[in-house]
């Protein structure tokens, strides 16, 4: 791994292990503040910076060691990594699949990194892209899938299809309206799919031929 690759993915991991945890204690205490009587905003904030630190703390402990393991970590961790990451993400855009399909585009960076510093020849590692783009293509489109049928009774999704010429908003009630949510959910699973495929072998074919920088 270059030294440039080993910045960017110490700093990707250091904002997001902080992250992580503080995302984890604020909605824990939430949570158990809705069952629990008595536990104030306050100590939920307090939760959540406890949940911070603990990030910080986890960072200067491990850091070191998760870069050098990046790419070598077992694929049962990535894959919760992941699911932690697909969380957070839907839940910070309300589960508006915008970033949900970010980390997928994401993954199959990830995913080409990885089969290049392991050597991988192309057909096997084009297998997995495959697999890897497929997996977070459906698991995006499937998850946005009952969002969108929520979405169709919004007043700004009505709006919206209102401004497009020749199309009423009726067209989002009824079997008309499943339709939409169907065609929108196809036409994601495509774009995420060959999105996450390409960025996975423009991330496996980078580099390729040049010697890691490992000063």
């Amino acid at each position: 791994m270059s030294k440039t690759e080993r910045i960017i993915v110490g700093v990707v991991l250091g904002v997001v292990c902080p992250l992580l945890t503080f995302v984890v204690c604020w909605w824990t205490a939430a949570t158990v503040s809705m069952n629990v009587p008595g536990i104030s905003e306050h100590q939920i904030a307090l939760a959540a910076l406890s949940g911070l630190m603990a990030g910080i703390v986890l960072d200067l402990l491990f850091l070191p060691m998760w870069i050098r393991r990046f790419y070598t970590a077992g694929r049962r961790w990535m894959w919760a990594f992941y699911a932690a990451l697909f969380l957070l993400a839907g839940a910070m855009f309300m589960g508006v699949p915008v970033g949900t399909f970010g980390l997928g585009l994401l993954t199959g960076v990830y995913a080409g990194r990885r089969y290049h510093h392991a050597g991988s020849a192309a057909a096997a590692a084009g297998h997995d892209l495959r697999r890897v783009a497929f997996f977070t293509a459906l698991l995006t489109a499937v998850t946005a899938l009952p969002i969108s049928i929520l979405g169709l009774k919004e007043q700004l999704v009505v709006d919206l299809v209102r401004k497009i010429p020749g199309i009423e908003p009726s067209i989002l009630q009824g079997v008309s309206g499943a339709g939409v949510v169907c065609l929108f959910c196809v036409v994601l699973f495509a774009a995420l799919y060959g999105g996450s495929l390409a960025a996975g072998w423009w991330a496996y074919r980078l580099g390729a031929g040049q010697a890691d920088n490992d000063e």
